[in-house]
């Protein structure tokens, strides 16, 4: 999906000597937009989310399949990433979805999982999913400018579909200066959109409905209380100290699987 691009990505992609390589371009209209286009545009029986600067370890799409294919009512597969940096090729230690405490394994339970989703999303962005799903929960929310993904992971659960879950980690995560960075005073706006869009008779018990309304206060405050923050802090500081990785620990040789895969990380 090329969506309002200014470098030569599409024509590289058009050029790829591949009839399964198809490039579909459109005017900037944003990520969820962008990932919409895709879907309706999709063939086949899954649709797997890739987006532009990270990649993908050889197994994965074969790993997904496999954890769809033994789920019963399976709404996405998902996996972790490992984190690296664009300029250096380091690894950082902590992968991705680290903060966010992924249970591992994830609960078996449905409603228990729903309820470890609702409290922080561990999705990591590249998931897997069947295209049946897509088309019956509607795809991404194009209002969302941030959170688009928790939307629709928890909105894939509130269908009484499953996840499907792929261990370890078969994507990598880029930093790097150029990348999309977005108010912080935003993304707590989206968050407590997203927070507010579930439905209260969609949750499967009483204390589903507690945990929503905490999350919805949790949001709505954080959302209060960063603007004033933010005004003091400049992004662009919180975005350097970022990538720059401090207090992070760094794997001193890439793990194997990545070492094969991508042998420089510089390099792709």
């Amino acid at each position: 999906m090329d969506d309002g691009s200014s470098d030569t990505t599409a024509a590289v992609a058009a050029a790829v000597p591949d009839p399964r390589v198809r490039v579909v371009s459109q005017p900037n209209r944003g990520l969820p937009a962008a990932r919409n286009a895709g879907i309706s545009t999709a063939q086949g029986r899954y649709v797997a989310f890739l987006d532009s600067d990270d990649l993908l370890l050889p197994r994965y799409l074969e790993l997904s399949r496999t954890a769809l294919e033994g789920t019963v009512n399976a709404g996405f597969a998902y996996t972790d990433a490992y984190v690296f940096e664009e300029v250096s090729g380091k690894l950082r230690q902590r992968s991705a979805m680290a903060r966010s405490k992924p249970p591992t394994p994830p609960p078996d339970d449905p409603g228990e999982f729903l309820a470890a989703m609702m409290r922080s999303n561990f999705v990591y962005v590249s998931t897997t999913v069947p295209l049946q799903v897509l088309n019956d929960v509607g795809g991404f929310d194009e209002s969302l400018t941030s959170a688009e993904d928790y939307d629709l992971w928890l909105r894939i659960l509130l269908s009484d579909y499953r996840a499907a879950w792929v261990p370890g980690r078969q994507a990598l995560y880029r930093q790097h200066p150029g990348q999309m960075s977005k108010n912080l005073v935003t993304m707590a706006r989206n968050l407590a959109a997203v927070y507010d869009g579930v439905p209260d008779a969609a949750l499967p018990s009483e204390a589903h409905r507690r945990l929503l309304a905490q999350r919805r206060r949790s949001a709505h405050l954080q959302m209060r209380y960063l603007a004033p923050i933010v005004r003091r802090v400049p992004l662009g500081l919180i975005a350097t100290v970022k990538r720059a990785g401090v207090g992070e620990a760094w794997y001193e040789t890439p793990p194997p699987d990545v070492a094969e895969a991508y042998p420089d990380l510089t390099a792709v």
